[in-house]
């Protein structure tokens, strides 16, 4: 395995109404111990300057702020950044002494925001309290009742707190109503069980739109009568397929036109996005997280094949995240879906080109480093800066999309 990481993942901080607050950009998976600080350092420039520079903020995290790791070295170097979205996140891991106490000092007066991570109160521990702006509590480390006294304790003090590592829809309401400020975890993509409880009409409607759209079998005429059925859905991907996420050379007027010059496999595609997002309980960073998987699945698998034979890849990365759309588990909702079994075995067992290209793109999301198949990438052209780079492109193509999508799911 290559001795260095990609630079660049994010992960959504949410508020108490599910709004995206903030992103982590993340650079490793493990901060490890102090030997391996000297890396850390590295990659946490490096994804500073990816963030501001390379791409730009906005590109990265949009209007929201952006919790990048510092170790105590990077702490000392003043960097020529706009302080209004930075948010310096200490690792736990640092020694709290006079030096640690003093940086933080001086970055406050700097005009940036501090958070504490995986924080456990301790004497020493305390000490920081006073220079934190954030404090983040680990959801998986702590008991409920050390949770419980850890949130009594540092409400009073005037920090905003973070639960993190948040992996159920029981976990997030805990944590809400003992007076969390802001969410963090996988939790989207573990959706809650609604056992003895059937599908809401809307959701049913979608996934029989899903089924009929993702039949190997429909022809071109099926599912050209499928989507015209629809007037609303028909109109919004007219307006999505002339916007600049696709940059057509020519304005598309009418739905056999883009089934035509797009193909009925890129086609299903964006009906079934646009009527996921419809669904009105969910969250828009879920829509976010679909493309951005979708994409940047499209983006690897372009790297070995023509353009035209990576449709499949990107279905599979939108349908992963069809599970937490409709809030129950993918393999019981995938039962009403007629798929091919190269794409059913992708979904569910992770195999198959379209399978390995989704593990690389679900452990990249969460920067699993160290669980990412390199030897397989490595046979798709790939090194961890080119995975990177295709990182960024797919960012910045999501929040083109996004501007789009929006308007066309409001």
């Amino acid at each position: 395995m290559p001795q260095e990481f990609p630079l660049l993942a994010r992960q959504p901080i949410f508020n108490r109404t599910m709004e995206v607050v903030a992103y982590e950009l993340l650079y490793r998976a493990d901060h490890g111990n102090r030997a391996q600080f000297t890396d850390g350092n590295s990659a946490s420039t490096q994804v500073l300057l990816n963030t501001f520079a390379e791409l730009s903020i906005e590109k990265v995290v949009g209007n929201h702020r952006a919790f990048i790791n510092f170790t105590a070295a990077l702490m000392e170097t003043r960097f020529p950044f706009d302080t209004s979205q930075l948010v310096i996140e200490v690792l736990e891991s640092e020694a709290i002494n006079a030096n640690l106490l003093h940086q933080l000092k001086r970055l406050r007066e700097d005009g940036f925001a501090i958070a504490l991570d995986d924080f456990v109160l301790t004497k020493e521990s305390a000490a920081l309290i006073p220079y934190a702006d954030i404090v983040k509590l680990d959801v998986l480390a702590l008991s409920d009742s050390q949770l419980t006294a850890h949130i009594k304790y540092l409400k009073p003090l005037g920090v905003q707190l973070i639960a993190e590592k948040i992996e159920t829809f029981e976990m997030l309401e805990h944590c809400r109503k003992l007076g969390c400020d802001m969410f963090q975890g996988y939790f989207l993509e573990k959706p809650q069980v609604l056992k003895g409880q059937r599908l809401n009409e809307s959701k049913q409607a979608v996934l029989q739109l899903l089924a009929r759209l993702n039949d190997p079998n429909a022809a071109f005429e099926d599912i050209e009568t499928i989507i015209a059925r629809d007037p609303v859905l028909s109109y919004k991907l007219l307006r999505l397929v002339n916007s600049a996420a696709f940059a057509l050379p020519r304005t598309i007027e009418s739905l056999r036109q883009a089934l035509t010059l797009l193909g009925l496999k890129i086609i299903r595609n964006w009906i079934g996005l646009l009527a996921m997002a419809k669904l009105g309980d969910k969250p828009a960073e879920l829509s976010v997280k679909a493309l951005t998987r979708a994409k940047l699945c499209e983006l690897i698998a372009s790297q070995t094949r023509p353009h035209t034979q990576c449709d499949t890849f990107f279905t599979a990365g939108l349908l992963s995240t069809l599970g937490a759309f409709m809030d129950a588990p993918l393999p019981k909702v995938l039962e009403d879906i007629q798929l091919s079994p190269a794409l059913r075995n992708a979904l569910l067992e992770l195999t198959g080109s379209e399978g390995q290209v989704l593990k690389v793109v679900m452990h990249y999301e969460h920067g699993q480093w160290q669980d990412i198949d390199w030897a397989f990438l490595a046979g798709q052209q790939l090194d961890p800066h080119t995975l990177t780079s295709l990182y960024l492109q797919t960012l910045a193509w999501v929040d083109e999309t996004m501007l789009t999508l929006q308007s066309e799911i409001s």
